[in-house]
């Protein structure tokens, strides 16, 4: 078995919702709405205040609904899972409320499974229904079989034989007897015929379940035209259960609804109502007597009359809810987002009312909620909540929705009110009406972001700051999208100064007297700002902030020096006497200055001046760090000076000098330094490290010539040295102390996590934590990390942002640091090239940070730390399909198919077109349609060699004509676009080669400075070349074919690395393929197994990784047997989603993971919005790291002990073995060469918290093939492994 060396972990969860269902599940009947994603719950309550996450659930499986199951004698409810294929089960869910909004828990009460060996999954049909007693479910999953579902501690599930194998909906007849029981069944005979009947359900807890062979005539049995409801494709007619009139069986009532199914789905709503009991009677009474005549039992079943029926105007409906119990309103959505309502408060008049709302997201789920307020849950686009207005909230000039002038529709006027007897009104007896109204009555009030299905993706630096981006092509019907994606901190900015080149620092100050009136109950060091200081390498400048975006310059009016730089400024804080409070320190190269606010003349005026030249070695300063009660001091060779202000009883205030004495640069050294290194000091930091002290214990300092960090204390009369990094690859320029945790201040306590962070003179931050011994006293910094911001020195701030505490830093790029998940977390920033940063609070600006950078000074705050930012344009019709990004133009060129939308059963049109758009804004700059018949199927971006020797990006768009008289697609073109720069603000889309071929070019990359197509089962490999460029606005350009290679299929994907060429078919595998010298294709290896691949990549020229139709990943490698190249499958993983694009690249790279031996090499996107990351364990990491992980994993997925399991029956090997179409077998392999990474990071969190739950794993872990527990893996133990989880972490 190969060794695992990839590991599998997830950067955005699935946002694709699949099912919703609003139900209570709290004692206090609070209403709740349950969100199905494709491996997770969601559960909100239902306040006035809009919907409140309550908890989430992750589930191992493939959701595929989820409906309530009512609690008899009881409000409450309990929640019904199915699970899909391969692995079918059933989950029974149970809620328990907390008193605190948010800390809601779901819990797995029991799981069902329903798999079965040998049969046959349901080719149309995977659906249940809970009946209303919540005693039972019925559930579809396998061909000619429905599944009952007893919901108790029984958990008995009964089969239910089916003659109707091509079943499309099923639902309960409402019968007015609670315990009779019978289904409507939907359904495609072999002739192709659509028939609606019904069957008997016998329910007994000691014989079990049965249905009758017999058709039930409670709902005589009725074909139905295909005009009216067309052969489905991928989404199902549905069949709804329609209750009967409260009054039913009322005696008063002549002509009573005696309930019905309502079927929806096709180009025609249809009504059928239930056999009254005279009507059965004289039925059943007739069938008998045919029977007796022609001894037959089965008939044809012959078409019925509809109660009522109603033209459906639009597309087909993808998803319904009631509005109240009765089912007399429905909410009814279609594929393009259409949303109407669906009266039939009317049915005894035989009519049926359809009044248009608007447009939404195309909606997979529609769940009412509550005072007009309606979840829609989409696949295709944001999930929404709505609300229903009585009035148009839009313009009132265009219809409501386009209805075709086919279909007859009605003005609003033709409802009239009802009369005195409560009777409506004659409008006639026949087919409903539809109401063609004005304006929207939709207003969108919360809005869920959703990036499914990704068809499309690529990795772009979009802001020039090393940080990747993730851009996908989304959407589909009409909320088409690109997203920009990243994870990390918002930067809001609130204020600009710009002319301020050439900051290198910047301190705010406070004058605290005159801040009394503000902030009389405030200590003065929370006190609002109301100065800045900033510094260059020349001179220092002194600002006053005035208020809202007014900030004076007072250089003049102060005693502060200002012809040099600053190396530090700070207020000075007496808590025993407030009134001193208004001092500052300010140290410059030459001096140190004491300086007092003089409220009279509004200035800083000087008190006592020490100068560097008075002191030790009479040379300058060269750094200084403070705190509130004094400052610390650095001169040339190594001295290092603290001085604490002293105030005598007259209120006269003084530097008195504390330390004064010369570092050692060797302290701490295990061997003799070279004579010529020098003592000097490069940084130092000696910040308050408790919020209610106004001193420091503990001081940083950075050398020169080696490179480290020490740490000293202050002793009785000089620093005691504790601890130290080892040398770095880079001088440190800068030093930052903090506990990360905010209300834990004392070492030795384990939940309190003082972290050291390092900026080197290369951009690089190191990251520490100092920790203490408490049996030996020593302190160690360990958990080594690092991470490069570019190669701009570092500054560092400590901040508060979302009620943690942060430290920011900041270079060329920005991070911000936090304590999460049990580890420092860092997250970026969109900040780039900045040169000071600092936290400043003002009356206006509170809890805000100010920013230097090369144009200015900016102020504004620090949101939603480790919140998934998604940035999008909406194409509306226009689905994007195909997506490149031209980094030195800066825009994306995007493939998009248009359908417009149109009535059920009608041919819409497809169009295909291809966009331009600005990287920053996403607005489209140029646009070219293709011809009509014409669709785009590949797009790629090459840059071919021009004239003068330089390289010229063409855009490369393959092409199919869709015919639909052909069986396989025979023509097609290969269409090449320059992008010019018009002017400066104008960039024009120039067609420079259009090149027909015979058949679809279903992929397209560049390779060698050429151009690669796989066109229906070959790969042709084409010369591009420049002719001439005799006009600088046009060129042209010659497309040659040089080589060719066929194949037995079609290949459907192709993708490059250097000279290697990966081809993947529809139907088999894979093949290696090489561009040789002489610019031939030649074949490598080829792999002939049944993969069904859907999307394959490079890893480089020996490895490719690819994923298939069964939702699995697998990988190949290069390997010989005898002189034979083969492809040797080395993974196959099971990742639960389809992969529909895999990127070569890593989001992030940080030097900690390639000490640690990981690299993030691919990143794979899904349909479902699922973004994962693929891990590479390098060579340089030991064998050990993989045969550990890949040990803990299984070990882990079979403890008893674990509580990190998802929910489900299936084991954690189960889940993620490789699956097939053909279902399960005994002969199924387990997953190999993959890592489950998200299961691995769940162990995180106890390793630090829950030490018994550590030892329990220990224990079971003693026994395996190791012989021993993971402590004693050859050095592999805990702190390894949590060294190891919290790189990868950081990795995505």
């Amino acid at each position: 078995m190969p060794l695992p060396t990839r590991i599998v972990s997830t950067f955005h969860q699935s946002s694709s919702v699949i099912s919703s269902v609003k139900c209570s599940l709290s004692s206090a009947g609070l209403e709740h709405l349950v969100v199905a994603k494709l491996n997770g719950l969601q559960v909100f309550s239902i306040r006035e205040s809009g919907l409140q996450l309550e908890c989430s659930l992750e589930v191992q499986g493939k959701v595929r609904l989820v409906r309530a199951i009512p609690i008899q004698d009881s409000s409450r409810s309990n929640i019904f899972v199915l699970l899909d294929h391969p692995d079918p089960e059933v989950l029974v869910l149970k809620y328990t409320e907390s008193d605190e909004p948010g800390s809601g828990n779901l819990s797995q009460k029991y799981h069902i499974q329903l798999d079965e060996r040998g049969s046959r999954p349901s080719e149309f049909c995977t659906d249940a229904i809970v009946h209303s007693s919540g005693a039972f479910a019925v559930v579809s999953c396998y061909t000619g079989k429905l599944k009952v579902v007893m919901i108790d501690e029984s958990k008995a599930v009964h089969n239910l034989q089916l003659s109707e194998l091509n079943l499309l909906s099923f639902a309960f007849l409402p019968l007015i007897h609670k315990d009779n029981y019978a289904l409507a069944l939907l359904n495609i005979d072999y002739k192709g015929n659509l028939h609606l009947v019904a069957r008997t359900l016998r329910i007994s807890y000691q014989s079990g379940a049965e249905l009758d062979n017999e058709y039930s005539y409670l709902l005589p049995p009725t074909s139905i035209s295909l005009n009216s409801i067309p052969y489905p494709d991928e989404i199902l007619p549905q069949l709804i259960s329609i209750p009967s009139d409260e009054d039913a069986t009322s005696i008063d009532d002549d002509d009573p609804f005696l309930g019905g199914i309502l079927v929806v789905g096709g180009s025609t709503i249809l009504l059928y109502e239930l056999a009254s009991q005279e009507k059965l009677k004289g039925k059943r009474k007739r069938e008998t007597s045919k029977q007796a005549d022609t001894g037959k039992s089965k008939k044809e079943i012959k078409k019925r009359e509809a109660k009522a029926t109603l033209e459906w105007p639009w597309s087909q409906i993808s998803a319904w809810t009631a509005i109240d119990d009765m089912c007399r309103k429905i909410l009814v959505g279609d594929i393009f987002g259409r949303l109407a309502i669906l009266s039939l408060a009317r049915i005894k008049d035989h009519e049926m009312i359809l009044l248009p709302l608007g447009e939404t997201s195309p909606a997979t789920s529609l769940s009412y909620l509550t005072h007009q307020a309606t979840f829609v849950g989409s696949h295709l686009g944001d999930s929404q909540v709505v609300r229903i207005t009585p009035a148009p909230v839009s313009s009132g000039d265009s219809p409501t929705l386009p209805i075709p002038s086919s279909i007859l529709s009605v003005p609003p006027t033709s409802l009239d009110p009802v009369d005195a007897k409560g009777k409506g009104l004659d409008l006639g007896v026949g087919k409903g009406r539809i109401i063609a109204s004005k304006g929207s009555f939709i207003d969108v009030i919360h809005t869920f972001k959703n990036i499914a299905p990704i068809r499309d993706a690529v990795l772009a630096d979009l802001d020039g700051s090393g940080q990747v981006h993730i851009v996908t092509c989304s959407g589909g019907g009409n909320t088409g999208s690109v997203n920009v994606v990243r994870i990390g901190a918002d930067f809001e900015e609130s204020a600009s100064m710009p002319g301020l080149a050439g900051t290198t620092d910047i301190w705010p100050l406070r004058s605290a007297h005159s801040d009394r009136l503000t902030a009389s109950a405030q200590p003065p060091h929370l006190r609002p700002h109301t100065h800045f200081i900033t510094t260059s390498l020349l001179d220092t400048h002194i600002f006053e902030i005035n208020g809202a975006n007014e900030v004076t310059c007072v250089d003049g009016t102060n005693d502060f020096i200002q012809n040099e730089p600053t190396l530090y400024i700070g207020n000075m804080y007496f808590p025993q006497n407030d009134s001193k409070s208004s001092l500052v320190i300010q140290v410059v190269p030459s001096a140190i200055l004491l300086l007092r606010f003089d409220e009279v003349f509004n200035k800083w005026a000087l008190i006592q001046r020490v100068k560097a030249d008075s002191v030790n070695t009479r040379k300058k300063f060269v750094v200084a760090s403070g705190n509130p009660s004094g400052v610390l001091v650095a001169q040339t060779e190594g001295w290092m000076l603290s001085y604490l202000v002293d105030v005598d009883q007259s209120g006269a205030a003084s530097l008195l000098e504390q330390f004064n004495c010369r570092l050692n640069h060797s302290t701490g050294c295990d061997e003799p330094l070279p004579d010529w290194f020098n003592t000097e000091i490069s940084a130092i930091n000696c910040p308050t490290l408790h919020p209610t002290k106004y001193f420091s214990n503990y001081v940083a300092a950075g050398f020169w010539h080696t490179n480290q960090l020490k740490i000293y204390s202050f002793g009785a009369s000089q620093y005691d040295f504790h601890c130290q990094t080892p040398p770095l690859p880079s001088p440190i320029r800068s030093v930052h102390l903090q506990f990360m945790t905010k209300d834990k201040y004392v070492l030795k306590d384990p939940e309190s996590h003082l972290c050291v962070f390092v900026g080197l003179v290369d951009g690089t931050v190191m990251t520490y934590e100092m920790m203490l011994d408490t049996e030996t006293g020593v302190r160690e910094l360990k958990d080594i990390n690092s991470i490069s911001l570019g190669d701009m020195p570092v500054s560092f701030s400590t901040h508060e942002a979302d009620g943690k505490r942060v430290v920011i830093a900041a270079g060329s790029r920005a991070v911000v640091f936090s304590w999460q998940r049990s580890h420092l977390w860092s997250a970026p920033v969109m900040l780039k090239d900045i040169t000071a940063i600092q936290s400043i609070s003002t009356t206006i600006y509170a809890q805000s940070l100010i920013t230097a950078d090369g144009s200015g000074l900016s102020i504004g705050k620090i949101k939603s730390l480790d919140k998934m930012h998604i940035r999008s344009t909406s194409l509306g019709l226009d689905n994007p399909r195909h997506l490149v990004h031209e980094a030195t133009l800066k825009v994306f060129g995007v493939g998009c198919v248009r359908t417009e939308p149109s009535r059920l059963g009608e041919n819409g049109r497809i169009t295909s077109s291809f966009k331009m758009l600005d990287d920053a804004t996403l607005r489209v700059l140029a646009q070219t349609d293709l011809l009509l018949d014409e669709q785009i199927m590949s797009l790629a971006l090459i840059n071919v060699p021009t004239n003068d020797g330089m390289t010229k990006p063409l855009f490369c768009i393959g092409t199919v004509f869709l015919r639909l008289d052909e069986m396989e697609p025979t023509s097609g073109r290969i269409l090449l676009f320059e992008a010019r720069q018009a002017t400066p603000s104008l960039i024009g889309l120039n067609q420079v080669v259009s090149h027909k071929v015979s058949g679809c070019v279903y992929s397209v990359t560049g390779v060698k400075g050429m151009l690669a197509a796989a066109v229906n089962s070959s790969v042709s490999l084409y010369r591009v070349a420049q002719i001439q460029d005799s006009d600088v606005n046009t060129s042209e350009y010659s497309l040659e074919q040089v080589a060719g290679w066929n194949h037995t299929y079609l290949v459907n994907s192709i993708a490059s690395y250097d000279d290697r060429i990966v081809a993947s078919d529809q139907f088999s595998s894979v093949s290696l393929l090489k561009v040789d010298p002489s610019q031939n294709l030649i074949t490598v290896a080829r792999d002939y197994s049944p993969l069904w691949p859907v999307a394959v990549e490079a890893f480089d020229t020996e490895g490719i990784i690819g994923a298939d139709q069964s939702l699995n990943v697998f990988t190949f490698s290069l390997d010989n047997i005898g002189n034979r190249a083969i492809l040797k499958k080395d993974g196959f993983f099971h990742v639960g989603d389809l992969v529909s694009k895999l990127i070569r690249g890593s989001l992030f790279s940080t030097e900690a993971a390639t000490v640690r031996g990981f690299k993030s090499t691919h990143i794979f996107c899904t349909l479902s919005g699922q973004i994962g990351i693929i891990t590479n364990i390098t060579e340089t990491a030991s064998t050990l790291k993989a045969k550990a992980l890949a040990w803990l994993e299984t070990q882990l997925g079979s403890s008893k002990e674990v509580d990190i399991m998802a929910l489900g029956g299936i084991s954690h090997a189960r889940h993620r073995a490789p699956k097939s179409s053909r279902g399960r077998s005994d002969a199924d392999e387990a997953a190999y060469g993959f890592i489950d990474g998200d299961f691995l990071e769940k162990l995180r969190h106890h390793i630090d918290t829950e030490a018994p739950f550590v030892e329990n794993i220990q224990d079971e872990m003693n026994e395996n093939e190791f012989g021993a527990g993971l402590h004693v893996l050859e050095g592999y133990g805990w702190d390894e492994l949590r060294k190891d989880l919290d790189v990868l972490q950081n990795l995505h």
